[in-house]
């Protein structure tokens, strides 16, 4: 039997990184006011109090020392073996890349800056930014619940579309971990034997659907902050049944395609970066349509670089929607990624890929990393740049 976990959703913020939420279920009660996080070779501890202070950095100190910094970022990278690409701006005069390891071990293909990574997490914002442009649309309502889009559904009164978004709903998580260091996520266990790689993306959405459909609610809804991808899951399902195309085909037309984001879909092909470190049961949420609206888009570090230009210049939802999505209601969680004042985060694990999208709502800090490896740890190599970046404090 999978068991749920604790996590410190606080770690998130205090270095604008979580050690997971992209895929376990957490109850408010569950986050305490400190914790660790673990990378391969090293520990981290952070002192968390849930309040961010916000980093404040002599840019023209940066600008001066770019030779400087940039080689030690490197240093940093390389001596840990990170495998994967990272970016980091800092101010309008640094911008810091770094493509490390292999996208393609056999065909010895270096990772690069457009190389394509299961994004985890980070697919739960552009499923919030598609809500909120059909709420701009008067298809839909925040408020609407339920019973307009599953009407058998026994809790279906209970539960609006806010609550998804915002993770209040109570519901049931698809994908569990086993324990707290473990950055392992693996199917429930009632979902492992019926899920198939043989499957149409089709057949397996309708198999977890069903199942989120005919579990318990875990919290009661709007009550409490209950982590679960479920949640992300049914918002994909719902906007392919008031839009009336599929998920894919709707965040195609109306987000990347107008982003000029080509390198982004839910297409696991050969174009993908080959993960290094994945075992058998986590092999399985690469299936078609396991991922899907909570889990599952592909993406580059470039391709995010465009979508945050497009969603903060207010060219996918308006300024009222992109304040609406910024706003926390409970443990920092807005619509989609978490927020604490300028600062906005998601950290993302699917299978052997981890992910860390964190920027501030000006621009004038913005770090990516995504990676392939299971022994790369995104989450520590920012802590790390973080760490040295003290002494150019203001």
């Amino acid at each position: 039997m999978v068991k749920s976990f604790k996590i410190s959703i606080s770690v998130l913020l205090s270095v604008i990184v979580v050690f997971s939420a992209s895929s376990c279920a957490v109850k408010t009660s569950d986050v305490s006011s400190s914790t660790e996080t673990t990378s391969p070779d090293k520990k981290v501890s952070i002192s968390t109090n849930g309040n961010v202070v916000d980093d404040k950095y002599s840019y023209v100190l940066i600008k001066q020392k770019t030779n400087t910094i940039t080689s030690d970022f490197d240093k940093i990278i390389s001596d840990k073996k990170y495998n994967g690409t990272t970016y980091y701006k800092i101010g309008n005069d640094f911008e810091y890349f770094n493509t490390s390891g292999m996208e393609n071990i056999t065909e010895h293909k270096s990772n690069s800056v457009n190389t394509r990574y299961f994004t985890g997490s980070i697919t739960k914002q552009f499923t919030s930014a598609a809500i909120m442009m059909l709420c701009e649309q008067g298809k839909l309502s925040l408020s609407d619940d339920l019973t307009k889009f599953y009407p058998s559904y026994k809790y279906a009164y209970k539960i609006t579309v806010r609550n998804l978004l915002n993770m209040t709903a109570g519901l049931k998580n698809y994908v569990v971990r086993y324990n707290t260091s473990d950055t392992n996520i693996y199917l429930c266990s009632e979902l492992e034997d019926k899920i198939s790689e043989k499957n149409t993306s089709k057949q397996n959405k309708k198999v977890i659907l069903d199942w989120i459909l005919n579990q318990d609610l875990q919290a009661s809804p709007d009550t409490e902050f209950y982590y679960s991808d479920s949640n992300y899951y049914l918002l994909g399902d719902i906007i392919e049944k008031v839009s009336g195309i599929s998920y894919e085909k709707f965040m195609k037309q109306n987000i990347f395609n107008p982003v000029a984001m080509g390198s982004t879909n839910f297409v696991f092909d050969d174009k993908i970066a080959v993960s290094i470190g994945l075992n058998d049961a986590e092999e399985k949420l690469l299936y078609n349509g396991v991922g899907y609206s909570s889990l599952g888009m592909i993406s580059s570090v470039s391709d995010i670089l465009k979508w945050i230009d497009a969603f903060l210049g207010e060219e996918i939802v308006s300024k009222e929607s992109i304040d609406l999505m910024f706003t926390p209601y409970k443990n920092n969680y807005a619509l989609g990624f978490y927020v604490s004042g300028i600062k906005v985060c998601q950290y993302g694990v699917y299978g052997s890929y981890s992910t860390v999208l964190n920027y501030k709502k000006d621009k004038s800090e913005i770090f990516i990393s995504f990676t392939n490896d299971k022994n790369s740890e995104p989450v520590y190599i920012y802590s790390l740049l973080k760490k040295y970046l003290k002494k150019y404090q203001a």
